[in-house]
């Protein structure tokens, strides 16, 4: 009995672990945690688009670590009274040190395990998107960063598909009208881009984006 306690005390203290980092965010946005609510078909925030009001992947890691942290205390208690004694010491050090420094080599660790484009990483943070009206027509221009996680080189196009600034699905183009690149295996690109617009496409003259909405897709499912 003794034995079986022990796990799962051990299961729940894994358990209170993976709270923290169920709601743990990365340098480029990314978060273990809206991915897995996102594949259920459950919200991450309360506006999912946009990413805005609250944010209810807090409230289910909260869960996870209240209900981690109760059950370790009740079976870990008797076999290992020191570990309790010491859980808010060890959950103020995962907190502070640990989740942060090892989110980073969880989410590469992520990507790593993909295929195709799903293993193309995208710096929403680093990336941007201009939209300038000049006297030729109405100009799109910014950079996206992403990185190549995967171990084959990934031929790809980009399309913008930010219905609050765009009326329809827009491929981006560099300057010399090509809209396909490559992305050799492990490789951080910082792609630029800068094409022409007929005006109804867009709903703004003019503007600034920081991380826009986007989609990845393969070359070989261009229409």
């Amino acid at each position: 009995m003794a034995r079986k306690d022990r796990y799962i005390g051990i299961f729940f203290l894994f358990l209170m672990v993976f709270g923290l980092y169920f709601s743990s965010t990365a340098s480029n946005g990314f978060c273990l945690g809206d991915y897995i609510l996102n594949q259920l078909g459950l919200k991450a925030w309360q506006n999912n688009e946009e990413k805005l009001g609250l944010r209810y992947t807090f409230f289910y890691a909260l869960i996870l670590v209240i209900i981690g942290w109760k059950g370790a205390t009740k079976y870990l208690k008797d076999s290992h009274p020191v570990i309790i004694k010491k859980l808010p010491w060890i959950f103020l050090g995962l907190l502070i040190f640990v989740v942060p420094a090892t989110t980073e080599l969880a989410k590469n660790t992520y990507y790593s395990l993909q295929q195709g484009v799903n293993a193309i990483e995208y710096d929403a943070k680093s990336s941007n998107c201009y939209v300038d009206l000049e006297e030729e027509g109405q100009w799109v221009a910014g950079t996206i960063v992403l990185t190549n996680h995967s171990s084959k080189v990934i031929s790809l196009y980009v399309k913008l598909v930010d219905r609050k600034y765009f009326t329809e699905d827009v491929v981006l183009k560099d300057e010399q009208n090509e809209f396909v690149f490559k992305i050799h295996p492990k490789e951080k690109t910082f792609w630029h881009y800068k094409f022409s617009i007929s005006e109804g496409k867009t709903k703004i003259q003019s503007g600034k984006l920081i991380g826009p909405a986007i989609e990845l897709m393969e070359i070989n499912s261009f229409r």
